[in-house]
């Protein structure tokens, strides 16, 4: 078995046996509240235990309760969040996000991730003692990091497409599509990129007649394992002891799965670690990985999402559906603008004497819109800031108005995922066509509108002339803490070029 070099592995947390749907999306939840606080941490671990999900695992080290220092790994591991390495406080992404809104579930968000997930990454970025003793044994030169040896040795690989494409293939070929741990790491593990995939299905079924004879290595197996935890979280496969096999749902699946592992494999779909330094890799890794494009995303059958399947899936159920408008119709002919507030604290703002036992008794939910909008929202108002437009909003229609040398532009956010996009995009524009003809009729002068989605997506060839042409609407996607424009007016790309 030859590795693309000494000690190469498919390096991965080791607490991914003990995930699972409440607890992750807990962890999450419990950031987001905390994230503006100085001493989050405590306020973390204690909302866990105040709320059962955690037990108070008292550290013998501090003698403090300290869930979140225990199971918080993960959630960087995942994308779901900035590794607090990076910046000291809790940030999620935008696919972290989703989650707590529920917006994607916990299988649809595992399946998502494992597919997206490779190697180079700007999380893994340790090289090990143990590595750099092997590659000084072989004569290598010691690379500042994981990021850059991974690069620089060729390798281009998302393990999870790769395994998944290997189960497909002994299904197509009539063979039963099972693989287990030790198989995975002498038969795929030395794969380079997806090009060779072939190769390590053939190591696989030499492997299988006995042809190749080679001994598992115990850390690197360990690897493999924690790999198949992660595969087990997802619709794609089943995993009992050892051994993993595809799933009722990838089987009947089978060609939506192939389509979406066909995507994955493109090297176009690759992060490729372009920064200066391993901080500015890392960040652009979170932001790649963690707001993945609307085609990267999958998505479970309708016909399997049971009531069981959404009670496990969608721990906060009553964050299912964002609110497009108020529940009560607002008998007015007029949009009523007040200036533009971010419904987002600001750190100056938060009591840090913070009254645990009120917040403990009630989630702060945003009951009408979710947290992705929102935090879409406030960027979006800061970029508008620096352009030094003035911006309003009116609670019963328009998210946000900004003004300039007397030209108004209305911006309507829109989240979305792989199973609404369409819907909610057309919905996008239906608002915008109203709200632009209804302050049209309070001011004699018609403003721009551009509608903001959530994640990138690639669009027909037609979209961009229909949006700029006919409905006359502007079209951006918001990417973690940028905007990419979608049409070519002024103003989408006055913001893009800011971002």
């Amino acid at each position: 078995m030859t590795l693309p070099y000494p000690g190469y592995s498919w390096s991965f947390n080791h607490h991914m046996g003990r995930v699972n749907p409440r607890e992750v999306f807990s962890l999450l939840e419990a950031a987001y509240r905390f994230r503006q606080y100085p001493n989050y941490r405590n306020l973390v671990n204690q909302a866990l235990v105040s709320e059962g999900i955690f037990t108070p695992n008292i550290r013998s080290d501090s003698g403090q309760v300290d869930a979140w220092r225990d199971y918080q790994q993960i959630l960087p591991e995942l994308g779901l969040i900035y590794s607090t390495r990076y910046i000291k406080q809790p940030q999620l992404t935008p696919i972290g996000l989703m989650y707590i809104d529920g917006t994607i579930g916990y299988s649809e968000l595992f399946s998502t991730q494992i597919l997206g997930y490779q190697y180079p990454n700007g999380h893994k970025t340790d090289i090990s003692p143990a590595v750099k003793s092997e590659l000084l044994q072989a004569g290598m030169n010691i690379s500042v990091n994981r990021t850059e040896l991974d690069a620089n040795s060729g390798i281009l690989i998302k393990p999870g497409v790769l395994i998944l494409q290997v189960l497909v293939e002994l299904n197509r070929q009539g063979n039963s599509p099972t693989l287990d741990t030790r198989e995975c790491l002498l038969a795929l593990v030395p794969t380079k990129n997806h090009s060779e995939w072939q190769e390590a299905y053939s190591r696989l079924i030499q492997l299988r007649q006995g042809r190749i004879a080679s001994q598992a290595d115990s850390r690197r197996l360990r690897d493999v394992q924690e790999w198949f935890q992660f595969l087990g979280q997802s619709d794609f496969v089943i995993k009992e002891g050892n051994r993993i096999s595809l799933s009722p749902t990838a089987l009947e699946e089978i060609e939506q799965l192939q389509a979406i592992l066909e995507f994955h494999e493109n090297p176009a779909t690759f992060w490729i670690p372009t920064g200066s330094n391993e901080r500015e890799n890392a960040l652009d890794w979170y932001s790649f990985f963690g707001n993945l494009s609307i085609e990267s995303q999958w998505i479970t059958p309708d016909e399997l999402r049971s009531q069981d399947y959404l009670s496990e899936n969608y721990p906060d159920t009553e964050l299912l559906d964002e609110i497009d408008s108020p529940p009560v119709t607002v008998e007015i002919a007029e949009i009523n603008l007040r200036p533009f507030l971010p419904n987002i604290p600001e750190v100056a703002d938060i009591n840090t004497d913070v009254n645990l036992e009120n917040i403990f008794k009630g989630r702060m939910r945003l009951r009408d819109k979710t947290r992705q909008h929102q935090e879409i929202l406030a960027l979006l108002a800061e970029r508008l800031t620096e352009l030094s437009y003035n911006l309003s909003d009116d609670p019963n229609s328009v998210d946000l108005l900004a003004d300039k040398d007397g030209v108004e532009t209305i911006f309507e956010v829109k989240t979305i995922n792989r199973r609404n996009f369409l819907p909610r995009i057309r919905l996008g524009v239906g608002q915008l066509s109203e709200y632009r003809y209804r302050r049209q009729l309070q001011t004699q002068s018609r403003p721009n509108s551009i509608l903001v989605l959530s994640n990138t997506l690639q669009l027909p060839t037609w979209i961009p002339d229909y949006f700029s042409s006919d409905v006359r609407v502007g079209l951006l996607c918001s990417t973690s803490y940028s905007f990419l424009a979608l049409t070519n007016g002024i103003i989408e790309l006055e913001i893009q070029n800011i971002s």
